[in-house]
């Protein structure tokens, strides 16, 4: 018995020697954290960043809407300007799912339901009853139906008979303007054509849409290329653009999905001038990401990247809404919005637009830090640890002097009908923690670890050493490889004494 626990104890250590041997010799030629980050892309379901990503997108939308303050002396010609206030924010909780329906060694397949759980939060809006607030609005319907048919002869004045009741300027709640906004005129054309009859902005902007991404997983396809798309729904471009829509679809129009991401993880140590474009669904084109300075978020370093830049060209393709050109720092989106509707999307307030705001409205304010659309990346892991991303909603018009005085006084402006915000929620602690332990104490770490390794293998070589020589302590090893002669101390007992016993005895009474 005895024996064999003791080979069992030299079987032992061995293999915890051999293991040390083995991982302080593969520490030597990789990084703990490129390693960790080869975890990452294998995109496992029990990596912590897996359950945050199939709960995604998170955070708070923050909608803003213009409430129109001089609409009869505008339109009387008192005033020269309209005057718009803003109303706002009006804040949504916000909770997305990514629902995985295939998965193979290298591509996920997966359905995005990007609004799964919609909240009001009132005591994070402008006023806990803003949604029973009446505001006046542009006539939205009115308006871009004129701009949609202007184009076409001889519509002008059926137009104007069918809308003989439609106001400019209308009044209403603010919820009846993100949820409810229905026209009778509308629900007329709507018996005639296939159209939607509810243009309630949040109610449009937030429906259900088919997004099935494929994307890459895995080492196969390479740590660059993570998570970047591979078609979506199974087309390589988007489809509202190509459909009915054939004009300059060439390479230098921003619709091809390939090789682009979907905003929610992006590839492991990134770049300041890394090749970055998202696709942005809701304006349905893709967004090239251009790096802008370095920022420090929930005290980890991250880079932050511009969705859009001020003064902007738009692609040809998406440069003209119904015939109307459109300034620079703006782009069409008319095939992603209710019924084709003329329309085109800005930073908020106008900012960064070509677009001479001042020649025809009052009370804007564009604005960098309240206006600019951004995402801050940890470059490291590529995780999106804060987003802002903010687009207006803006009504192109043409010249309307065909039709009625009213709507002739709106010609050739861009109105803004309403700007949004969607403001990405903080990372879920245990997600941050292991970010912070990869990026901050990983890289500090493998040093010492490393030299416990070393340490390790020595003293289990050291015990195999003593124990197969019988040894029993490590300084009889030591004299014995090093050959060392052992010294024997011998006791004697002396059986004389010292002393004589009487003659003390003597000293000891005198």
């Amino acid at each position: 018995m005895g024996h064999t626990c003791f080979w069992l104890k030299i079987g032992a250590i061995a293999v915890f020697c051999l293991l040390n041997i083995y991982l302080f010799v593969i520490s030597c030629g990789i990084s703990y954290q490129y390693a960790m980050a080869q975890e990452q892309i294998r995109f496992r379901e029990q990596m912590p960043t897996m359950d945050s990503w199939v709960n995604s997108p998170f955070g708070k939308l923050k909608s803003y809407l213009f409430n129109v303050t001089n609409g009869a002396e505008f339109l009387s010609g008192r005033d020269s300007k309209i005057k718009l206030q803003q109303i706002g924010p009006i804040v949504y909780k916000i909770t997305g799912y990514n629902n995985v329906l295939n998965r193979t060694e290298s591509s996920v397949t997966y359905r995005k339901h990007r609004y799964r759980h919609i909240e009001f939060v009132p005591e994070e809006s402008v006023s806990p009853d803003i949604l029973n607030k009446t505001i006046v609005q542009f006539n939205s319907f009115l308006m871009g139906a004129a701009a949609k048919y202007s184009q076409i002869p001889f519509t002008s004045m059926g137009f104007n008979a069918l809308t003989l009741g439609e106001q400019v300027f209308m009044p209403g709640s603010v919820y009846y303007f993100l949820w409810e906004f229905t026209r009778p005129a509308l629900e007329l054309f709507g018996k005639m054509m296939p159209l939607a009859t509810n243009c309630g902005t949040l109610y449009n902007a937030l429906k259900e849409k088919k997004e099935v991404y494929t994307v890459n997983i895995g080492n196969e396809p390479g740590m660059d290329n993570f998570f970047r798309i591979q078609n979506l729904n199974g087309e390589l471009k988007i489809e509202e653009r190509v459909k009915d829509n054939p004009r300059n679809l060439d390479e230098s129009c921003p619709i091809y999905v390939a090789n682009t991401l979907d905003n929610s993880l992006y590839p492991p140590f990134l770049t300041r001038n890394a090749s970055l474009n998202i696709l942005a669904t809701e304006s349905c084109r893709v967004l090239p990401l251009r790096y802008q300075r370095d920022q420090v978020h929930d005290g980890m370093n991250a880079y932050r990247f511009a969705l859009l830049q001020a003064n902007e060209t738009a692609p040809t393709c998406m440069d003209t809404t119904y015939g109307v050109k459109l300034p620079r720092g703006m782009f069409d989106v008319s095939k992603c919005v209710i019924n084709d509707a003329p329309s085109a999307f800005s930073m908020p307030h106008f900012y960064g637009s070509s677009y001479d705001w001042r020649q025809h409205f009052e009370g804007l304010d564009p604005n960098a830090e309240q206006h600019e659309p951004f995402v801050l990346l940890e470059p490291t892991m590529g995780i999106p640890i804060n987003e802002k991303y903010r687009f207006q909603s803006n009504t192109p018009l043409p010249d309307f002097n065909n039709y009625s005085n009213k709507l002739a006084k709106l010609s050739n402006m861009i109105v803004p009908i309403f700007w949004y915000e969607f403001d990405m929620d903080h990372l879920p602690g245990y997600v941050l923690h292991m970010m912070r332990f990869n990026v901050n104490w990983l890289p500090r770490l493998q040093p010492y670890l490393m030299a416990l390794q070393l340490l390790c293998a020595l003293w289990c070589l050291l015990s195999l050493a003593r124990r197969c020589s019988r040894s029993h302590s490590y300084g009889q090893l030591y004299r014995k490889l090093c050959g060392a002669p052992d010294v024997q101390l011998e006791t004697i007992l002396n059986p004389k004494p010292q002393h004589e016993p009487k003659l003390n005895t003597e000293l000891a009474l005198k």
